[in-house]
């Protein structure tokens, strides 16, 4: 009867389950139903926010926690080189010492970079605590056999392998820097050439 214009003030709702027979009566069900939505919209924005805010609080909790114990490794590293005597051996200590406070210093800048050292939270810098604070325990035996000269340089060029490690995770961890530098510098370079200021460069 709708679909053939007899029955002008019939309607039925969205589902097709239930009958409206008034245009004042469909007005209002369709008000409600906007109302409704934006109801609905306004809620999901809400939880939407809530959701952002707790990930947000939860990765400020951890970036804390990660740097506090940054911090910690940092403290018994330079705590073991004030101990430590040898020029080389102090120089090693030294340098690891910088590279890890640089790392540090990186993620505190950049949190998104936290998913990038957990392996150095959880592998690396406990084992080389360990390992300074073996070598230093070394050191302090008042006979150096052939075990212990062995052990105290195996150490040492364990240390320098550890800071070409660190270097190299301190260098990825501003890749996203280069890449944005090049993609700046590849942009304002094609409108330079666009607009005529610099001639065009072709591979030869």
């Amino acid at each position: 009867m709708i679909d053939k214009g007899w029955f002008r003030q019939g309607h039925l709702n969205q589902d097709n389950t239930c009958l409206i027979v008034s245009d004042k009566t469909y007005q209002e069900y369709e008000n409600i139903q906007r109302q409704r939505i934006e109801q609905q919209k306004q809620e999901e924005e809400r939880r939407l926010q809530n959701s952002v805010r707790t990930t947000e609080c939860h990765r400020e909790d951890r970036l804390h926690k990660v740097i506090n114990e940054g911090e910690e490794y940092i403290r018994k590293i330079r705590e073991c080189s004030g101990v430590i005597s040898g020029e080389e051996i102090s120089k090693k200590i030294s340098h690891m010492e910088v590279l890890i406070q640089k790392i540090f210093e990186r993620v505190r800048e950049n949190p998104d970079s936290l998913e990038d050292i957990g392996k150095l939270m959880e592998y690396y810098l406990p084992t080389t605590v360990k390992l300074l604070e073996a070598y230093q325990q070394l050191c302090s035996q008042p006979v150096q056999g052939e075990n212990i000269r062995s052990s105290r340089l195996e150490i040492e060029q364990t240390l320098d392998t550890l800071n070409d490690a660190f270097e190299k995770l301190l260098d990825s961890l501003f890749e996203d820097v280069a890449w944005d530098i090049s993609s700046d510098i590849s942009v304002l370079q094609t409108m330079l050439v666009q607009e005529g200021l610099v001639p065009w460069h072709t591979e030869d």
